[in-house]
């Protein structure tokens, strides 16, 4: 039935004369749920967790003996096969020639440990036995340090303890990159932080002492401003986690929204559920989300519903995880489901259902630190799901079959004194039109922020920013105890697949101030649209953004 064609015509229409371009944006996307829900805030609730230094409660020994050796003339290391006999040179060319009291073999027994230690074993200590030391050569044992017990401290977590003794004993020698990627993964399960690490050795054996702290809950309140004339603007963001439900190490993770002022006009509501499967710290995801728009403002009459609903379930693995680098692999299956009515009548529905596969990771590069993420995402063709040609397709021309990749990063690096500087970009690359749900948009927070989200959509671009940053610090202590002002500038371009609708270029530049006293922030932004008017204005009046946080 294509009837719906003509209302499709006359809601374009309707939009127009309230003076939004037919070429910015279909109205219809206003009332999406599932773009207006991608513009929604997703703050990490948590800190990344850095590996601590371990204290060594094992110190390096020279045996009892006699008062002086006889002159060294050579010093041989055992036990530490992977130093090379350079590592030591430090520690022996002192020695040579010289008789040495138990000070100074202890002395020389700990500069040679720290050699060791400094080639990444971290537990190696050494000692000096009683020797007849056969032609002055003196032999130094080494032992690289090995664990063969972890207690957890501080709190209880089954999780914690399991990926350390996973990951740390019956090894043999523990290195230090073996120490930091156990320690890291502890700190990645839900709610613990890792606040204290102890090497002891108790009767020849090694035992690793983790001190470790947990939350079961934490939450995130956001007000701000960001939402559309249609859909907001006012929108109220919860971000809820709650810990150890089910089993230690899993998370229940909750995402509610609104526009508080115009119930009506937007919810949103997200649940997570995610758990340890393995003792690697590989997790396992559920997750779903429902959604329900009904816009104002030039939308109102024409009673434009739109209703969304996912389901998903992933996998993420831990695959290079350090201070300098880490990086994760993600597997996910996803159902989407979108619809929108207009007075009653079905309008748009798009089904889609997608296998993606992810890397995301971070690092530390020229003394900065950068974030990205590259996925590959698979329309799956599977029976029930949009093709080119059903009625009633968000895109005339879109299909739910479909191969993309895309592409996000972000690098950040101190310039000097309180200035520093964000680089940021993002990209898509489809291999046919897309529904609208699947298309990368531009305008937002993100990039062009002197527009709103997605005034610009399509089946491929990319998109750029750079800000510059200023700490001012403690301003007024009690009132405002961080404040950071920050300029940008920031743009685009989308296009479609064989000429589609939409697409287009947006830039604009802008500054703001950040502020905060202990668990509230806010922002103040202005943002300048520089080469196309705004969709709610029709002009290129400068957009102000207001944002209000609380962690709790």
């Amino acid at each position: 039935m294509r009837a719906p064609s003509t209302i499709r015509l006359a809601l374009l229409g309707s939009a127009a004369l309230a003076g939004a371009p037919a070429a910015a944006q279909t109205a219809l996307d206003r009332a999406d749920p599932t773009i207006a829900a991608r513009a929604l805030p997703r703050p990490s609730l948590e800190q990344p967790e850095r590996a601590r230094t371990t204290e060594v409660d094992a110190a390096s020994r020279a045996a009892a003996g006699a008062t002086l050796t006889p002159p060294v003339r050579a010093v041989r290391v055992r036990g530490a096969a992977g130093v090379p006999e350079s590592a030591y040179a430090a520690a022996v060319s002192p020695v040579i020639g010289r008789t040495l009291d138990r000070a100074a073999l202890a002395t020389l027994a700990g500069e040679v440990a720290g050699a060791v230690r400094t080639r990444g074993y971290p537990f190696a200590t050494a000692s000096i036995a009683a020797q007849p030391m056969t032609d002055g050569v003196l032999m130094v044992e080494v032992e690289l340090g090995r664990i063969d017990a972890v207690r957890v401290i501080g709190a209880r977590s089954e999780a914690a303890d399991t990926l350390l003794v996973h990951a740390l004993t019956g090894r043999g020698a523990v290195t230090q990159k073996m120490l930091e990627r156990a320690l890291l993964l502890v700190g990645d399960v839900p709610g613990v932080r890792v606040t204290d690490t102890r090497y002891v050795r108790q009767d020849g054996f090694g035992i690793l002492l983790v001190t470790i702290a947990s939350d079961r809950a934490s939450a995130y309140a956001q007000l701000d401003n960001r939402g559309s004339a249609e859909v907001g603007p006012v929108r109220s963001t919860l971000l809820a986690s709650l810990r150890g439900l089910a089993g230690d190490g899993d998370e229940l993770s909750l995402i509610v929204a609104q526009t508080p002022f115009e119930p009506s006009e937007f919810a949103f509501l997200r649940a997570r559920y995610a758990a340890p499967v393995d003792s690697a710290g590989s997790v396992l995801a559920v997750a779903g989300s429902v959604a329900r728009s009904n816009p104002g403002a030039a939308l109102a009459p024409l009673d434009v519903v739109g209703r969304s609903g996912d389901l998903s379930v992933s996998y993420t693995r831990a695959l290079v995880r350090t201070r300098a680098r880490s990086l994760w692999g993600n597997a996910e299956l996803r159902a989407v489901t979108v619809t929108q009515t207009l007075r009653g009548a079905r309008l748009r529905r798009d089904r889609l259902a997608t296998a993606t596969a992810s890397l995301n990771g971070q690092a530390t590069v020229a003394g900065g630190t950068l974030r990205g993420e590259l996925a590959g995402v698979v329309g799956l063709p599977l029976a029930g799901v949009s093709r080119a040609g059903d009625a009633l397709l968000s895109r005339a021309d879109g299909d739910a079959r479909f191969v993309l990749a895309t592409w996000q990063m972000d690098y950040t690096r101190r310039l000097g004194g309180p200035f520093s500087a964000v680089l940021a970009g993002a990209a898509q690359l489809a291999s046919r039109p897309l529904l609208a749900t699947a298309e990368i948009g531009l305008g937002g927070p993100g990039f062009a922020r002197g527009y709103d989200y997605a005034e610009r959509t399509g089946d491929q671009g990319a998109m750029a920013s750079a800000e510059l940053r200023a700490d001012a610090g403690r301003v007024l202590p009690g009132v405002i105890d961080r404040a950071q002002g920050y300029a940008f500038v920031d743009g685009g371009h989308v296009s479609n697949l064989r000429d589609g609708f939409g697409g287009g270029t947006l830039a604009s530049t802008g500054l703001g101030v950040r502020a905060g006293a202990g668990r509230l922030d806010g922002m103040v932004e202005v943002a300048f649209p520089l080469n196309a008017d705004r969709f709610d204005t029709g002009n290129r009046r400068p957009r102000v953004s207001l944002r209000l946080s609380r962690v709790f």
